[in-house]
């Protein structure tokens, strides 16, 4: 790296991590707060979206009861869940059970292996090829580098139709390693596949599945035995409530889904040398993220802030709440230091640019057609 090159990353570095020290600095009872009254908020939408769906009997009122129960599941994957889990509230030991550490998400994901993968991992090596585990989900292809298989002439359709209605219940196939068998039996020289870099529970097959059995049956048990059979005991209708929170799940999975990878794999590839400087890898978490724009803040909240990609990315630890003050900062910096601040002027403009990638990236490359624009060095 030559001299000049390098001040410049010196001079990145020190802003944002002045702008982070900032805000860091400014942590307090109101987050406590904040994080306190999701959760508050989270109970109420499913003690009134249940009663609505369990007692009603006309249709207006199951479809308001599941949006009750959207919103709880919805608060409780990605505003409370996601940004939990990044250790956003370990500053705070008066709230111990939103500690990383300490926190049973309500969801069917694996908290371990989401916080290694998707923390440790993909928040480092953001957009890098054969770094970043996220970029070859399963059968996953959105970049012309990773080799074409006859397999990814299916993608669009399977995800759409199978994996992403159910995405939640998927995501510990890739967080604990399940996927690698079909992997690497269906793409032999594994290619572009990144190695998980971390081992749970000594790698013991039987304790993986434990873990994938215990953060599935959580959420399969209440919502698809529990609650239906406790209908139907009380004389009300267990398919009604059935399908009610099948309907739920669903639409939670695409939501969190397309809010997540509709910011990232839209964007160009990263060098791997990114990480040899803190500056230059705050400059490649710029580069392969965008942000969308919502109207109000309450969208937000249910985006659990990713609309705000950009400065997840930047300060993943900083609580959400944070990022919308952040962001004019975050702008001004990169004015200053020429780094292009992307943000797509809606979540709709968002998703098709992702689904526009995702087919294009179903079909075989043409003969030297390397996208010198899939690549940022």
């Amino acid at each position: 790296m030559e001299a000049a090159e390098r001040e410049r990353y010196d001079a990145i570095q020190m802003a944002f991590d002045q702008l982070q020290a900032r805000y860091r600095a400014q942590l307090g009872a109101e987050d406590i707060a904040y994080i306190q009254g999701l959760r508050q908020k989270s109970r109420i939408f499913e003690l009134i979206g249940r009663g609505l769906i369990w007692f009603g009997f006309d249709p207006l009122s199951w479809v308001l009861g599941s949006v009750f129960l959207f919103l709880h599941r919805n608060l409780e994957s990605i505003e409370i869940g996601h940004n939990v889990l990044h250790g956003q509230y370990d500053y705070f030991p008066e709230i111990p059970e939103f500690h990383a550490k300490n926190f049973r998400w309500k969801s069917p994901i694996d908290e371990e292996g989401w916080r290694r993968e998707h923390n440790n991992m993909h928040h480092v090596f953001t957009n890098v090829y054969a770094k970043d585990p996220d970029l070859t989900h399963g059968i996953l292809r959105t970049n012309d580098r990773l080799p074409w298989s006859p397999w990814h002439r299916i993608q669009f359709p399977l995800y759409l139709l199978y994996f992403y209605p159910f995405m939640t219940y998927k995501f510990n196939a890739q967080n604990l390693g399940f996927n690698r068998a079909f992997i690497a039996k269906h793409f032999p020289s594994m290619e572009g596949y990144a190695e998980l870099n971390y081992v749970i529970d000594g790698g013991d097959p039987k304790a993986l599945r434990k873990r994938d059995f215990r953060a599935k049956a959580r959420v399969i048990l209440k919502e698809y035995y529990l609650f239906p059979l406790l209908a139907l005991l009380t004389g009300f209708s267990l398919l009604r409530v059935f399908f009610a929170n099948l309907s739920v799940d669903i639409v939670n999975s695409l939501w969190m889904t397309f809010t997540l990878q509709s910011s990232h794999f839209t964007e160009p590839l990263q060098a791997e040398n990114c990480l040899e400087h803190k500056g230059k890898w705050y400059e490649s978490q710029i580069l392969s993220t965008i942000n969308f724009k919502g109207r109000f803040k309450w969208q937000s909240v249910l985006w659990g802030h990713i609309d705000y990609q950009i400065e997840h990315h930047l300060f993943p630890d900083l609580p959400s709440r944070h990022y919308p003050a952040l962001a004019p900062e975050v702008q001004a910096i990169c004015r200053q230091y020429g780094i292009d601040y992307k943000c797509n002027p809606n979540i709709f403009v968002a998703i098709a640019r992702y689904l526009a990638v995702f087919w294009k990236y179903s079909f075989p490359p043409k003969p030297n057609n390397l996208d010198p624009n899939q690549i940022a060095v």
